[in-house]
């Protein structure tokens, strides 16, 4: 190793432009990002060869004094900023002051813009940082931004790029996070010199959403509008069933800008948690804001993450506002259930599991009356009325006023025991049988487990783990969050904690493994889901086990019964895997298939 020197400034230019500037998309979303600053209305971008050759922004924005052009381009020069204490309460997507400089450095740049106050534009030539031409140029009010060879001065760095089919995906993309988020300005794009995407000014952002994410996002989706201080989300959640294989239809915003921060993923994923089929990825456009006061933007070069004040507070508003909405929707809703109709009670008391939960809990068994179906299959206990038209299990025939039948109608038949078919007012209703029982188990012990307040297991022999002392320290900061979640660990040394209690439903787990997936929680959050999503695993467990299965024989009661359970049943649309309970088939679609009145 040699003696230190000082960076040659153009090597330090080319470093720093390697920071901000990835890709050809990296300085779509900056320049847009200024046209969005300049309070530009319409907003082109035209690229070719998917920007590797040229990437040119054109706007209509307020523009660039001329004696202003050459200080753009200088590094940390900026318009948004003016005192030390901005920078803690940014309004704007841009304020560093480095892109036109990164730009710059890399490229050949020029910038034309004028002002209202101009009787003329006026444009500026930079090639790798070196200026060559500065003078008038006919533009009406607004700037023009093209940036020609990227990376012609620093070949090694153009060999990582992709080709261009692949960069301009990338554009599209970064095209469409930028325009979900302004609804109001004009967005065209061109890739050489062929129209890819218009989209005009709208002032409903669900046109917009529309536009972008299709028709059908927006009809399965769910509209989400939720307050609590000074914090507001809204935008669409989607349902379970409009899922994907990986996270590219999830548009995240804090106060108009788009992040993908780990503690926004972690807030939605838990609240997705039990309702999404394994490996699928849930869609959603939301968009947070707050006071800039409480969220810092200045600590990712490329401004993708934030750091909020409050992250625990942040975090327990976007999981608890998101998982309220995505279980609020029930079958037909909350409605009057008829007292004829009977309920389905809880799990099986013959399975050993249902033993384990129930004691573990300290619940009381509830009352039951077993109704033998066949002689071949177990029973099932179901409450019942033990009256003559119970025991008959005839098949009720739905009354013609559609206000009195219910949301999932009445049970018909049973499709090789495995499926319930059912009769509603629009068509047919086919219900599978182990889901929906599974995910009325489910609902029923986590909703039982809350109301105990999380009842708590001393440890015989308490469990000491080795931790980093920062961790121990964190553990002795941590006392009430970790009483709140069922977990009584305590610092024990300068490097070691002792778990004393833990959550009754969690006795036999391991202890130790717990408490650092605790720790790490605390760390990354500010609080732990970890308790949570190990006791909702078990129970989900149990209530799979203690269901209904496959081949076992239903009365037309009992068919009934777990209807009306299900209609009263959060998330009954999907059992705890995120299988479907049931689908639909209205009458008319029934009458298109069979051709029925053509």
């Amino acid at each position: 190793m040699g003696r230190i020197h000082t960076l040659d400034q153009t090597v330090a230019d080319k470093i720093a432009a390697g920071e901000v500037v990835e890709r050809p998309a990296s300085i779509v979303k900056e320049l847009v990002e200024n046209s969005l600053d300049a309070h530009a209305t319409q907003i082109h971008i035209s690229v070719d060869e998917g920007g590797i050759k040229r990437v040119q922004i054109e706007d209509d924005g307020v523009g660039i004094y001329p004696d202003d052009l050459r200080l753009a381009v200088q590094r940390h020069a900026t318009s948004k900023l003016q005192n030390p204490d901005d920078l803690f309460s940014i309004g704007t997507m841009g304020f560093r002051g480095e892109a036109l400089a990164s730009v710059s450095a890399i490229s050949r740049l020029s910038i034309n813009s004028r002002v209202a106050e101009s009787d003329a534009a006026w444009e500026l030539q930079i090639e790798g940082g070196l200026e060559v031409r500065f003078g008038p140029k006919a533009r009406h009010i607004g700037t023009t931004v093209q940036v020609l060879d990227l990376f012609f001065n620093t070949p090694a760095r153009r060999k990582f790029l992709k080709k261009p089919s692949t960069e301009f995906r990338f554009i599209a993309d970064m095209v469409r996070i930028l325009a979900i988020a302004n609804p109001g300005v004009s967005f065209r794009l061109t890739h050489n010199k062929r129209e890819v995407e218009n989209l005009v000014a709208v002032e409903e952002p669900g046109l917009r959403v529309n536009k972008i994410l299709g028709d059908s996002f927006v009809e399965d989706a769910i509209e989400l509008d939720v307050a609590r201080h000074e914090m507001h989300l809204f935008g669409w959640v989607g349902s379970p069933n409009f899922t994907r294989s990986n996270t590219s239809r999830q548009f995240f915003y804090v106060n108009g800008r788009h992040v993908q921060d780990h503690l926004i993923a972690h807030a939605v994923r838990q609240a997705y948690r039990d309702v999404l089929f394994h490996g699928r990825h849930p869609m959603f456009v939301l968009n947070l804001t707050l006071n800039p006061h409480e969220v810092d933007v200045n600590v990712h070069p490329t401004k993708r993450e934030v750091r909020f004040r409050d992250a625990r507070s942040v975090h327990d508003f976007l999981m608890s506002g998101i998982h309220h909405q995505l279980r609020s929707p029930r079958p037909g809703g909350d409605h009057d259930v008829p007292a004829e109709f009977v309920t389905l009670e809880t799990p099986p008391s013959n399975t050993e599991l249902e033993s384990s939960y129930v004691s573990s809990l300290n619940l009381p068994l509830p009352n039951r009356t077993t109704v033998q179906t066949h002689s071949t299959h177990r029973s099932h206990d179901v409450s019942t009325d033990n009256s003559p038209a119970a025991e008959q299990s005839e098949v009720r025939v739905p009354t013609a006023n559609r206000e009195e039948i219910p949301a999932l109608g009445f049970a018909i038949a049973q499709l090789h025991r495995a499926y319930i078919l059912a009769e509603n007012a629009d068509g047919l209703v086919v219900v599978d049988m182990h889901a929906a029982h599974e995910r009325v188990l489910y609902e029923r012990m986590k909703r039982d487990r809350n109301q105990h307040h999380l009842g708590t297991q001393r440890l015989l022999i308490p469990v000491s783990v080795h931790v980093p002392p920062e961790d121990a320290a964190l553990v002795e900061e941590s006392s009430e969050v970790l009483a709140e979640i069922g977990i009584m660990m305590e610092r024990s040394g300068p490097s070691s904690v002792i778990v004393r209690e833990v959550p009754a439903l969690l006795t036999n787990t391991d202890v130790e493994q717990l408490a650092v997936d605790v720790i790490e929680d605390l760390k990354e959050f500010a609080t732990s889901d970890a308790i949570t999503v190990r006791e909702d695993k078990l129970l989900g467990t149990m209530a799979c086990h203690s269901a209904i299965r496959y081949n076992e024989h239903l009365s037309i009661d009992e068919m009934n019964a777990l209807l009306r359970e299900m209609e009263q049943t959060e998330n009954a649309g999907y059992c705890n895997h995120g299988r479907p309970t049931y689908r639909t088939q209205s009458l008319k679609d029934l009458d298109r298939i069979f051709l029925r009145g053509q």
